[in-house]
């Protein structure tokens, strides 16, 4: 957990020194809650409800299945994933 603090703080010293605080302000806006079809608030949303409701001794199982598909669907989402992994791979096995 402090390593996410230093990160942030390092990034927020980095974005004033170039004298673009507004720009990083709207990147993560765009990011979080303009980016469609729903931004990353949707699935932050949908992941903290579906792992709350491992708390539930009954739906403990439920929810773990829910969670594994949301992030099969987080992975799958991205169209272009298999391609880059699978340039990443032949670029690594060039450069070896």
């Amino acid at each position: 957990m402090p390593l996410v603090f230093i990160a942030t703080g390092a990034l927020l010293i980095i974005s004033a020194l170039k004298g673009s605080p507004s720009d990083l302000a709207a990147l993560i806006k765009y990011d979080f809650w303009q980016r469609q079809p729903h931004g990353y608030v949707y699935w932050f949303v949908s992941i903290l409800v579906l792992g709350s409701l491992g708390y539930i001794p009954s739906l403990k199982n439920l929810s773990k299945m829910f969670l594994v598909l949301v992030l099969v669907v987080l992975l799958l989402e991205n169209k272009g994933f298999f391609s880059q992994l699978q340039s990443f791979i032949n670029k690594r096995g060039q450069t070896a």
